[in-house]
């Protein structure tokens, strides 16, 4: 009977996460732990009350992409080669950096999370060591084909009914879904329509460990084949087969907006009407 009434309480525990679960949040659930310092291109960002929120990749010696949406959490220092958040302050790998400026993707659009793109600069450049490297962008990123299994990677929660960050650094494989299928009412995620700088990812099969980047793992990297494609933006839920998470995509004009950034520390552009 105890047994019974546990499995009731997960089940509801879930079912309500589901439902309450606000948009511009993401985490893993059902990954595993990283092998210590085997994604040392991997950022964690910590907000003026030092408290960790957000992921993001280091993309050079003074650079770190994320998503606009976590400029929302302050975010004022960051923290490289991290294994273990609670060891981090006195782990010897590790290194810390202040934020000197931010940028936000002139286009980025709150009501409808396009372009949710954001880069830091360091108040310091980062020296590469066998826990930090820098992952520099392709010039051209292919769009990633349907049914390509990536990476998504970050210290988010890993228990719907534990709203805490992970101490640990995890990782979960997703599968690309078509942007077509991810704006049928079926997989309709939320009131977001799903654009071509956009890229949807979850589970497709029919294995019940769903696996899904769902709060603080937002900002980091979305991997596919070795390269990132992408930066996870938001979601509905946590482990939703009909809600897969959306990361924004690393398009041309993202990529030009991001280089132009970090050569000139500025950018020209006229924005679509939303």
């Amino acid at each position: 009977m105890a047994r019974s009434l546990l499995a009731l309480a997960k089940t509801l525990c879930f079912i309500l996460h589901v439902q309450s679960c606000t948009c511009g949040e993401a985490e893993i659930i059902g990954g595993e732990k990283v092998k210590a310092h085997s994604l040392p291109h991997m950022a964690l960002l910590y907000n003026s009350k030092g408290n960790p929120v957000c992921g993001g990749t280091l993309l050079s010696s003074k650079w770190v992409l994320s998503a606009a949406h976590c400029i929302q959490s302050m975010i004022c220092t960051v923290r490289l080669g991290v294994d273990t958040v609670k060891n981090s302050k006195t782990d010897g790998f590790v290194q810390n950096r202040t934020v000197a400026r931010q940028y936000q993707h002139p286009c980025y659009n709150a009501d409808t999370k396009i372009h949710d793109l954001w880069l830091l600069k360091l108040s310091q450049a980062v020296e590469e060591t066998m826990a930090i490297k820098y992952l520099p962008l392709a010039n051209t990123i292919p769009d990633p084909k349907e049914g390509t299994i990536c990476m998504v990677a970050g210290w988010g929660m890993v228990n719907v009914c534990i709203k805490e960050m992970s101490d640990d650094l995890m990782s979960a494989n997703v599968t690309v879904i078509k942007r077509e299928t991810c704006n049928l009412t079926k997989y309709k995620n939320t009131k977001y329509t799903i654009t071509s700088d956009m890229v949807c990812a979850g589970a497709v099969d029919e294995n019940p460990d769903v696996r899904d980047a769902c709060s603080g793992d937002s900002g980091g990297p979305l991997m596919c084949n070795g390269v990132q494609v992408g930066i996870t933006s938001f979601g509905i839920g946590c482990a939703n087969r009909t809600k897969p998470g959306v990361y924004a995509f690393l398009s041309k004009q993202h990529i030009d907006w991001i280089n132009e950034t970090m050569k000139n520390e500025s950018y020209s552009e006229e924005c679509p009407t939303q």
